[in-house]
């Protein structure tokens, strides 16, 4: 009963089959991956940009994007409690959406690892795949909107605050790099990258689960241009 309730919350949701008017088909391109694991962290943030403190993570969500069929085939949302500067300004909240009352109902970011690191062991049980290029299994690995989320934001904190987090956050591939040379053009942010295939937007902008959720839709859009999609980053690229 105790898995059941952490399944529901944590992510093994309601398949979403992402439609757009543009793409009815799947992918024809043979891709090196079958899933991809889409992350966009909200984090911290300030009006003032100079001298400002280090951002902390305060909403850590990821989609689980089948890439033959187009369906999103779980979530994780979880908020999370920032502890260096646990008062979220009124600049952060406004552009996020993100509440006090939130992130103070959230969990440390060592625990959101755990919960996130066991979801993710349940999908690989259930969709039989794997990180590993030398395992048997189905591949998948990380993809994020640029390399800030896992290059920089997830990283230095971890280093900060000793956190140890799973291998497969150290390596990704950075859908907008992968946009931009794919339709040889620089988008003017996810939305902007959305606009310029004739898609719109869905939901608000910068909730991570949202943001998440509307990269996933992009990156089917590109899989049925017949983009291949690879990795592109790692820590020994990003530090």
């Amino acid at each position: 009963m105790a898995t059941k309730r952490l399944a529901k919350k944590h992510g093994l949701v309601q398949k979403r089959r992402i439609e757009h008017p543009l793409c009815p088909g799947t992918g024809q391109a043979k891709q090196e991956f079958d899933y991809l694991l889409v992350l966009d962290f909200e984090s911290t943030c300030w009006e003032i940009k100079c001298h400002t403190p280090k951002p902390e993570i305060i909403e850590f969500p990821a989609v689980l994007l089948d890439l033959q069929t187009g369906e999103i085939l779980a979530e994780f949302q979880q908020y999370v409690m920032p502890v260096e500067k646990p008062i979220l300004s009124s600049f952060c909240t406004a552009l996020t959406g993100i509440t006090q009352r939130q992130v103070e109902a959230g969990v440390p970011l060592g625990t959101c690892l755990v919960l996130f690191s066991r979801w993710i062991r349940e999908l690989c049980k259930q969709y039989h795949m794997t990180f590993s290029t030398t395992l048997p299994g189905k591949r998948v690995t990380t993809a994020t909107w640029s390399d800030w989320d896992l290059g920089i934001c997830l990283h230095q904190e971890c280093l900060r605050k000793q956190l140890k987090k799973p291998d497969f956050f150290n390596i990704w591939l950075d859908v907008r790099l992968s946009y931009k040379n794919f339709y040889r053009r620089s988008p003017k942010g996810l939305a902007g990258a959305l606009q310029d295939l004739g898609m719109v937007f869905k939901g608000r902008e910068h909730s991570g689960i949202v943001d998440a959720r509307n990269t996933a839709i992009l990156i089917s859009r590109m899989v049925c241009d017949g983009c291949i999609l690879t990795v592109t980053s790692s820590l020994t690229t990003c530090t």
